[in-house]
């Protein structure tokens, strides 16, 4: 009996072909991929994916499996798919996400007459015109494996996406994970895709530990350090312990940037014994802006989530003819205040204590959002006190850039909603990219 894997890809996934690649030639299959990349129409392309199907079953021995894998199904570990569909005519995994239960990222078809007479159907039911190109639609016939479901003593899939927490790097039985996001977050972007692919490829290559970033925390262990004081710009970022997988890669990221241009960069790794009870997180921007804008001639607070990518742009043409700095959000808010700079004036140090009292005031600090967050208070406030307006602020795209937003003139991208392992992840393959830039 042979099997074949076929990847079909609707964009360019160069790490995620790499993985099935690798997948199917340890475990001795055949290997073929078909790009729909161009191709828009979703009636193409189902119609294309289920064409491509029948073709390859009808070359294939009878009783052999094809496994189909789409650009957002990932091998995790090497387990043969033989055990996982014995005693059936198809593996359809489903789902334990926040997307729905149903997938097509990975299919598993064996060839037999009725999966053929069945793929046919659904060839005539998604021809151009036809009933449906939903691919839900197509196979809502067939029994799927449940959520999470053990076949052969493996578990099939899991879900995956950058806001969910990623709870199949701790299962050693796990065949494959399926990317998918909602819509309104933009679907899976393809630069979390390529860089998870890389990330499990290159562990796969070196049998290390999924999503361990330790190596990266070689900073200080003080609470604590000022680099390069004394200079007319500084920056200030914070960070505690339990976001220390990202944080130490924003650190050294930042540090490198600042030696660089001159810059004084302070960092805080525990939150200062002076500041009131309760506060944390983003909530003590005000804190730390106010304590440093009387020593600098411009002060920006950087959030622990960002990464100077093209450390070869200096701040100072940002800071031209301004005297406050800060970039568009994409959500409601006015500005997004991961990024906040300010020009050392009477009227910047009267406002800065402004904000810190009316942040200070907020009833519930315990959390990022609590009461709309700190963003919220520091927005309406610039909107009623200096009659900001969206085009004082900077474009998305030059600085404070949402990493999903990410171009070559990014200076600043901030990898923002994203669970804190997979913030890790992202920041490490960027700052590889930076490192080579720079």
């Amino acid at each position: 009996m042979t099997t074949r894997c076929l990847s079909i890809f609707h964009v360019d996934a160069p790490h995620v072909l790499a993985n099935h690649k690798h997948y199917s030639s340890r475990m001795g299959y055949e290997h073929t991929a078909v790009s729909m990349a161009g191709m828009q129409g979703k009636a193409q392309r189902t119609l294309l994916k289920y064409e491509l199907v029948l073709h390859h079953l009808r070359q294939m021995p009878e009783m052999a499996l094809l496994v189909c894998f789409s650009e957002d199904c990932l091998v995790l570990n090497m387990y043969p798919v033989e055990p996982m569909a014995e005693g059936r005519q198809h593996l359809l995994p489903s789902l334990n996400g926040n997307t729905g239960s149903h997938q097509a990222a990975v299919q598993v078809w064996r060839n037999t007459k009725d999966i053929r007479n069945f793929i046919v159907r659904c060839i005539g039911e998604c021809k151009i015109g036809g009933a449906t190109d939903d691919e839900e639609t197509l196979l809502a016939p067939l029994d799927v494996i449940e959520p999470m479901g053990e076949r052969g003593g493996v578990t099939c899939a899991m879900f995956c996406n950058p806001r969910f927490t990623p709870v199949w790097a701790t299962y050693p039985n796990l065949w494959t994970i399926v990317m998918d996001e909602e819509k309104m977050y933009g679907y899976i972007h393809p630069s979390f895709r390529n860089a998870l692919a890389e990330h499990i490829n290159d562990c796969q290559q070196k049998g290390a530990r999924l999503l361990d970033f330790s190596a990266h925390a070689n900073v200080p262990a003080e609470p604590f350090s000022v680099y390069n004081p004394g200079q007319p710009i500084a920056l200030v970022t914070y960070y505690t312990a339990n976001v220390r997988e990202y944080g130490a890669i924003a650190e050294l990221n930042f540090k490198r940037y600042c030696e660089r241009h001159g810059y004084t960069l302070y960092v805080y790794r525990d939150t200062p014994a002076e500041v009131e009870p309760g506060t944390t997180g983003t909530w003590l921007k005000p804190w730390f802006l106010r304590k440093y804008l009387p020593h600098h001639e411009w002060v920006m607070w950087v959030d622990a989530d960002i990464l100077f990518v093209d450390q070869s742009k200096p701040l100072e043409p940002l800071f031209a003819n301004r005297d406050l700095l800060a970039a568009h959000d994409i959500g409601p808010w006015i500005i997004n205040a991961g990024v906040l700079g300010f020009k050392r004036t009477d009227h910047n140090v009267e406002f800065v204590e402004e904000i810190y009292r009316a942040v200070s005031a907020a009833p519930d600090k315990s959390s990022t959002y609590a009461n709309g967050g700190d963003q919220t208070i520091i927005a309406n406030l610039l909107r009623e006190r200096l009659d900001w307006a969206l085009e004082d602020g900077l474009d998305c795209i030059g600085i404070n850039t949402p990493w999903y937003f990410q171009q070559p003139s990014s200076l600043m991208v901030h990898f923002l909603a994203i669970q804190s392992p997979m913030r890790a992840m992202l920041m490490s393959q960027q700052e590889r990219v930076s490192l080579q830039l720079n």
